[in-house]
């Protein structure tokens, strides 16, 4: 299965999740909008004063706004402390996605502007590309096919915030047993707090939260 087949997947799976989160919400902003037209035809004698909360009210949105996206980061979010991964099995073939701030991999997120800090980075997309950030349990007998690792921190174009970024193919003699994963990358940059996982295994999704002292998700 070629990368962009599995990428279909995953985005298609991302796309069921962000769909599913909308229908979800949507009958509750119905419910709130029948509410908010009983109130205002029922009490016009208020209209000055609902005028007057209705001004106070967009600041308080939006610090509440400001509080769900800190605690709900989405797929992708840069967040330091935090990484997110993405698994796909289909047949024998599997893939990971692995994002990260860069702060949680080499500790800063600028140019590397002495050799020190460009060795640091070559080093770290050298154990992203290795795969050795994980481990499948030996039952599945997965080998790594493939490896990609890159950073916006070498990119030419300017960034407030800079990510690395990691792709493995792998090919797994018995698929059936694919049914853990450990996250070892916990163990190699102590910055690191937390991993957002979302897996599809032949056909099967679901999502958990790694972190160092639980760091391993089953299947």
């Amino acid at each position: 299965m070629s990368t962009l087949r599995l990428s279909a997947v995953v985005c298609s799976y991302l796309n069921v999740m962000a769909i599913g989160a909308l229908l979800l919400a949507a009958p509750a902003s119905v419910a709130q909008q029948h509410a908010d037209d009983h109130h205002h035809k029922a009490q016009p004698e208020h209209q000055h004063d609902h005028k007057h909360k209705h001004d106070q009210a967009p600041q308080q949105h939006q610090h509440e706004h400001d509080h769900e996206h800190d605690d709900f980061s989405s797929p992708g979010a840069h967040v330091h402390g935090q990484a997110t991964l993405t698994i796909v099995l289909e047949g024998n073939e599997a893939m990971l996605a692995l994002q990260s701030a860069a702060y949680n991999i080499v500790g800063f997120e600028h140019t590397p502007t002495t050799a020190e800090q460009r060795q640091e980075i070559a080093v770290a997309l050298d154990v992203l590309r290795q795969g050795k950030w994980f481990a499948i349990n030996s039952q599945a007998g997965c080998d790594l096919t493939d490896a990609d690792a890159n950073t916006d921190l070498t990119s030419s174009v300017a960034t407030q915030h800079a990510d690395f970024y990691a792709n493995i193919s792998l090919i797994c003699q018995q698929p059936a047993r694919f049914n853990e994963l450990t996250v070892t990358l916990f163990n190699l940059v102590p910055s690191l707090e937390r991993v957002s996982v979302q897996w599809v295994i032949n056909g099967q999704q679901g999502a958990t939260n790694l972190s160092l002292a639980n760091n391993k998700v089953a299947f």
